[in-house]
């Protein structure tokens, strides 16, 4: 019995599924406000109208960043997930078996927040297939410098030591989202299931999702120069 109660405890608040079975949660889109759907005025906090438009500046702006240095190709990747991708995705819902390419409609689970976003920002990456797999073979994939911790203390001392404005996808023991690291401190950007609430990114020190596991694997997204060279020019 205990087996079998751990099994479907895996199933409630795991991450992975696969897009092709994904259902949609009745209403889910109807409670967002219309502001935040395609082809509208988004929220004030990012420099662009509509979605399209984001990111079709975005693949304006590699096209630019071809010749300049890792740090400058780097900065502009914090920048746009942490100010940008936040502000149009924030408040979107949790659902196990969401998959919206869209902010603010239908909903997201945890694996296809990351790879969609990163898709959306121009990554050439097997987005469902990374978002379907074990977080670890999305780490190992994309990131360098990857760590492991068994406590979440050596994970913040370990996040304190790294350079700011940086990204990194951290896998948890069933869940997956960014962190993101600046002078003020780090956070965790993620489609957080606790209560459904979606897209949010905290603080990690405040974040339940985050702290309340016992394996922490992480890798640097902004330390991987070669597949950021590789980025501006896909």
């Amino acid at each position: 019995m205990k087996n079998v109660f751990l099994y479907f405890l895996f199933l409630l608040i795991a991450c992975n599924h696969k897009e092709g079975h994904a259902t949609r949660q009745k209403g889910a889109s109807a409670a967002l406000p219309a502001s935040s759907k395609e082809g509208l005025p988004l929220p004030d906090d990012t420099s662009y109208t509509t979605y399209t438009t984001f990111k079709q500046a975005v693949q304006a702006d590699k096209n630019k960043l071809k010749e300049n240095t890792p740090d400058s190709i780097s900065n502009y990747l914090y920048t746009r997930l942490n100010k940008d991708i936040y502000a149009y995705w924030k408040g979107t819902p949790w659902d196990f078996n969401g998959t919206s390419r869209q902010p603010g409609v239908g909903t997201i689970a945890c694996g296809y927040f990351v790879t969609n976003t990163l898709s959306d920002l121009g990554f050439n990456i097997q987005r469902i297939k990374l978002a379907q797999v074990v977080s670890s073979e999305m780490i190992k994939t994309l990131c360098v410098g990857i760590r492991r911790f068994a406590q979440f203390d050596q994970l913040r001392t370990y996040l304190a030591q790294q350079p700011d404005n940086s990204v990194y996808i951290i896998g948890l023991d069933f869940h997956t989202g960014y962190i993101l690291k600046d002078a003020s401190g780090s956070y965790f950007m993620h489609a957080n299931y606790i209560g459904r609430v979606g897209v949010v990114k905290e603080r990690i020190e405040d974040a339940k999702a985050l702290r309340d596991n016992k394996s922490f694997m992480i890798g640097s997204l902004t330390a991987n120069t070669a597949r950021l060279q590789q980025w501006v020019r896909e």
